[in-house]
């Protein structure tokens, strides 16, 4: 499907509804569609949708301003007319190729008034949807001058050849009760990319899909050279254990091998040749892919929900404390610099026999439970496939 998005300002605008913007442009890129974005201000990111800066939208537009001056003095004229007619012209051809056009906010919100009386022009030629985050009419922040006189009154006004979708139940509350005519809208939750939010590397950006972060009821995460006193094979243990009891284990270990130490070479080749076929995409040595750097570490981090730090031997551990930076739970050996520096946020898992106590622990922070909670309902991947996917197949005319 060919799919436009229409917001005032979008990336590198700073803004909840430009996030979403650049968020749905990249997750409806990636399904297959071509995206294309128009704003007054931004510029193109570079994820691979396309972008067309529209000048006629921009607050600096000689039109707009002068239209809105006399509009926050409560008055309308013929610049009002003027300025609805070049925004039409405009957006006729930009329109004119797409099978959709998403239309963020624009329609409930008071900030382009001519802008939206022009879509009210364009919406009987083109099949468009009112994708709402917010709406003037139940806004305390906003007191408009005149709000039963034109053309203020489209603040509560529906579109009748318009789709509405509402962010939230609340604002499809609002949509039935503060339009008119009353409108019934379809709530399609706003999502949140890890990829961009941890502006995560390249490398670490490509391998997102193949390791499905979001299914999983456990990331954990391993900082350690391959080592005999690392104790890989007890943190492989507890991913097979888990299998074994029905859950969907993660584990990432940076896995880089010590220069001239023919002991981890060994070890290395040990661990990998005896990793059971079933536990292959539940364990995955980073290093055998691209090259763990601060970078790299920064988003494995950022990406898993416990530290798990089985070592039989450290004289300081610091990855608990940068754990604890992260705001990561930690499961570790119990050996003494770990009880000096784990506290409240460590459990010592020394034998497989205590792992259900530990993921008792672990379900129990708080922290962990809302990260799982975050990615499983509103990673992109799953927003799609769950919301949007049969959302779109619905505005296809059979």
């Amino acid at each position: 499907m060919k799919i436009a998005l229409l917001h005032y300002t979008t990336w590198p605008e700073m803004g909840g509804v430009e996030n979403v913007v650049r968020d749905q442009a990249v997750m409806l890129h990636k399904a297959g569609h071509q995206v294309r974005v128009l704003s007054g201000t931004g510029i193109d990111s570079g994820e691979g949708y396309e972008f067309i800066l529209m000048p006629e939208l921009a607050p600096d537009f000689e039109l707009y301003k002068s239209v809105n001056d006399v509009l926050t003095r409560g008055q309308s004229d013929q610049s009002f007319s003027q300025y609805r007619t070049v925004l039409v012209e405009a957006l006729k051809p930009a329109f004119s190729s797409f099978d959709l056009v998403i239309v963020h906010n624009i329609f409930t919100m008071h900030y382009n008034l001519a802008l939206t009386r022009a879509l009210h022009d364009l919406a009987p030629a083109h099949r468009m949807v009112a994708w709402t985050h917010d709406l003037t009419a139940t806004n305390s922040d906003f007191a408009l001058p005149n709000p039963t006189q034109p053309p203020w009154n489209l603040m509560r006004t529906s579109c009748a050849n318009v789709t509405y979708v509402a962010t939230s139940d609340l604002r499809a509350k609002e949509l039935a009760t503060q339009l008119k005519p009353p409108v019934t809208a379809k709530v399609i939750p706003n999502m949140v990319d890890p990829a961009r939010l941890f502006i995560v590397t390249n490398e670490m950006r490509e391998s997102l899909v193949s390791v499905n972060i979001p299914w999983r009821d456990f990331v954990f995460f391993l900082p350690a050279r391959v080592m005999v006193r690392k104790n890989i094979d007890f943190a492989i243990g507890v991913v097979a254990k888990l299998k074994e009891e029905g859950r969907n284990p993660l584990l990432f270990i940076t896995g880089a091998k010590v220069a001239n130490s023919p002991a981890s070479e060994h070890y290395g080749t040990f661990l990998r040749q005896s990793l059971a076929k079933e536990l292959q995409s539940h364990v995955v040595f980073v290093n055998d892919f691209f090259e763990v750097q601060d970078d790299t570490m920064r988003d494995l981090y950022l990406l898993s929900d416990c530290l798990l730090f089985p070592s039989k031997q450290e004289g300081f551990g610091l990855p608990v404390l940068e754990a604890a930076l992260y705001r990561l739970p930690v499961w570790c050996q119990d050996i003494p610099s770990f009880r000096a520096l784990g506290g409240e946020g460590a459990f010592m898992l020394n034998d497989l026999a205590r792992l259900s106590e530990a993921v008792k622990w672990l379900e129990a922070q708080p922290t962990y439970r809302q990260q799982r909670r975050c990615r499983r309902m509103f990673d992109p991947s799953n927003v799609y496939t769950d919301h949007y996917e049969p959302f779109l197949t619905s505005l296809i005319p059979k």
